[in-house]
């Protein structure tokens, strides 16, 4: 899925500077998660629907982005591999899990993301309720202060 930027508001915030890598398979998800968080004020998204195509866009590497927003089943590579993957980056953001499998998957997946040492923000099942994100993502703390993309 590709998502151009239409409109900004004109006073940024530290959300308006945050990186979002999106993880998904489902292309609608995909969209509602692009609205959803562009209805909190994040703007910077570049989304994905598999690990490997995000692991191999040298235009956009994974070490760049604030904050991953990772869903757990998805073809080739699911997201257990994906973190496995990003943790030799050097990654230092933030992560929240969107997923709709069981909770005893998304418990695993969590402390998966803790061993791996990622600032794990917390897991919500799909739809991601706009709710929940927002009480995820961070009004401060995880924006860097480099270039957008």
């Amino acid at each position: 899925m590709n998502n151009t930027i239409s409109a900004r508001p004109s006073a940024p915030t530290t959300r308006d500077r945050l990186k979002v890598l999106l993880l998904d398979d489902d292309d609608i998800h995909l969209g509602l998660l692009i609205a959803t968080l562009r209805d909190l004020g994040v703007w910077n998204t570049k989304s994905f629907t598999s690990g490997d195509k995000a692991l191999m866009a040298q235009d956009h590497p994974i070490i760049r982005f604030d904050l991953i927003v990772l869903d757990l089943h998805m073809p080739v590579m699911d997201g257990f591999q994906f973190m496995a993957a990003v943790a030799e980056t050097g990654f230092a953001g933030g992560l929240i899990i969107v997923s709709g499998q069981n909770k005893d998957v998304m418990r695993a997946a969590s402390l998966v993301a803790q061993l791996q040492r990622f600032t794990l923000l917390g897991a919500i099942t799909k739809p991601a309720a706009r709710e929940a994100l927002n009480a995820l993502i961070p009004a401060q703390a995880l924006a860097k202060t480099s270039t957008q993309y």
